[in-house]
């Protein structure tokens, strides 16, 4: 008569896997950036509900054309100018209404704001056409 062996019983130790998945759990909340949207404003920006966006009345006015002039209160120039004739914005109340055209190279848009922001501009208006 053959004399059977005992089942060896079989179980895997899963304690130090569940430390390892709560350290790569751990990791992976700290990695994780939790960012705000960096946009609220949509990219289609002349097509709006209202005029525009703000209610002060605004002593400087910007108007960026399609094909790349820029005017600021009536007065085409460029952008060397531009930044050279902007005041310092020193008590930082003063704002400015800016009114882009749909079809504007959007570095354009992106210098005019870079140098409005350089001398302390933070109130900025943009206009758009009511739809």
């Amino acid at each position: 008569m053959r004399v059977r062996k005992p089942k060896q019983e079989t179980s895997i130790d899963i304690s130090s896997l569940i430390d390892v998945l709560f350290i790569l759990l751990i990791f992976l909340m700290l990695a994780v950036r939790f960012t705000e949207p960096t946009s609220t404003i949509s990219i289609d920006l002349p097509k709006s509900k209202t005029d525009q966006f703000g209610t002060e009345s605004i002593p400087l006015r910007i108007q960026l054309k399609s094909n790349g002039e820029l005017y600021k209160n009536q007065i085409k120039m460029d952008i060397e100018t531009f930044a050279n004739s902007l005041e310092m914005n020193t008590d930082g109340n003063l704002g400015v209404s800016l009114e882009v055209d749909q079809h504007t190279e959007f570095g354009t848009f992106v210098q005019v704001t870079d140098i409005l922001k350089s001398k302390k501009y933070l109130k900025i208006d943009i206009k758009t056409k009511k739809e």
